[in-house]
C-alpha cells in the first residue's frame, strides 16, 4: 500500500457502495472477501481496490450467486455455468418456509437475522422479503395467518435493531418516516430498512392517518428529509396536506411507490 493510496473508513464505504457495515464485516469475518487495513486503535480502512472487489461482490449476488459461492467467482467473468439461477430469490427463502412450517422460530430467527446481515438491504427486500410473502399468500386458512405473524414479527423485530444501531451512527441529519399504513405493514418497514443505509437518524411514525399537523403545527426545520408511506391511494385531504409538504423547498421528499404510481402527476405539479 502506497502512502499516498487514499484510505476510506467503513461508513464512507458504505456510503459510496450502498452496504452496511455490518455487512461488510460479515463478508470479510465469515467469507474472506475482502481485507482492509487497520489503523492502531483496529478500525477498519478500505483503499479503492477493496471497494473495487465490494461492487463486483454485488453484482454477482445480482446475478443470483449466493454469498457463500462469490469468493471463487472473483476476478474473473460471468458465464453460463458460473451464473445463478436468475430467478431472482435467495436460496434462504426456501429455508425459512421449511422453519415457518413448522413454527420453528428460533430457526427461523436466525435465517432472517443472517440473511439481514450478509446482504445489502435492496437485495434483502427484493430477494427474501417479498418472495417469502408472496409464497406465504398462497397457504390457506389459518396456516397463512400463523405462518406470516411470525415471519413479519421476527423481520421487524430485526429491521428495528438495525435500526437503532444506524441511527446512532447517522451523519447526514435526521429524516421523519411517516407511514399512514397499519404498524407493522412490512412494506413501510422494508422501505425503512433501505433508507437506513442512507446515514440519517430516522424517526419512524406509524398508522398516521391525519399528518396535517406537519403543515404548520410541527417544526420540521431539524429533519433534512421526510418521507410519506402509503400502502393504499390517499385520501382528498391527505393528497392536500401532501402537496403543501411537497412546496416546503428546504425540505426533501420521498414518497413510497404507491403513492408515486397513483399521485406523481399531482404532486409533480405542487412541486413545480
Amino acid at each position: 500500500m502506497s502512502q499516498s493510496e487514499k484510505l476510506f473508513a467503513i461508513r464512507e464505504v458504505s456510503e459510496l457502495t450502498g452496504v452496511k457495515p455490518v455487512t461488510l464485516r460479515a463478508w470479510q469475518r465469515r467469507y474472506g472477501l475482502i481485507s482492509p487495513a487497520r489503523t492502531d486503535k483496529g478500525h477498519r480502512l478500505y483503499t479503492q481496490i477493496n471497494i473495487d472487489t465490494i461492487l463486483e461482490v454485488k453484482r454477482w449476488l445480482n446475478q443470483g450467486v449466493s454469498i457463500g459461492k462469490v469468493k471463487p467467482l472473483l476476478g474473473t467473468q460471468p458465464s453460463g455455468e458460473t451464473l445463478g439461477s436468475g430467478s431472482k430469490v435467495l436460496q434462504d427463502v426456501e429455508l425459512v418456509l421449511s422453519s415457518l412450517a413448522l413454527l420453528n422460530k428460533g430457526k427461523a430467527e436466525s435465517i432472517v437475522s443472517n440473511v439481514l446481515k450478509e446482504y445489502p438491504a435492496d437485495m434483502v427486500v427484493e430477494q427474501f422479503i417479498h418472495p417469502t410473502f408472496e409464497a406465504l399468500e398462497l397457504l390457506k386458512g389459518s396456516v397463512k395467518s400463523l405462518q406470516r405473524g411470525l415471519f413479519q414479527s421476527l423481520v421487524i423485530t430485526r429491521i428495528s435493531a438495525i435500526l437503532e444501531a444506524e441511527n446512532k451512527a447517522a451523519t447526514k441529519g435526521k429524516m421523519l418516516f411517516v407511514s399512514l399504513a397499519p404498524v407493522g405493514d412490512v412494506s413501510a418497514w422494508s422501505r425503512i430498512l433501505v433508507l437506513s443505509e442512507k446515514g440519517f437518524d430516522i424517526t419512524v411514525l406509524e398508522n398516521v392517518d391525519d399528518f396535517s399537523g406537519l403543515v404548520n403545527e410541527i417544526d420540521l426545520s431539524k429533519f433534512v428529509e421526510l418521507q410519506l408511506h402509503s400502502h393504499k391511494a390517499l385520501l382528498d385531504r391527505q393528497l392536500t396536506w401532501a402537496q403543501m409538504l411537497v412546496e416546503d423547498d428546504s425540505l426533501q421528499f420521498g414518497l413510497s411507490p404507491i403513492i408515486q404510481i397513483l399521485h406523481q402527476d399531482d404532486l409533480s405539479e405542487a412541486a413545480t
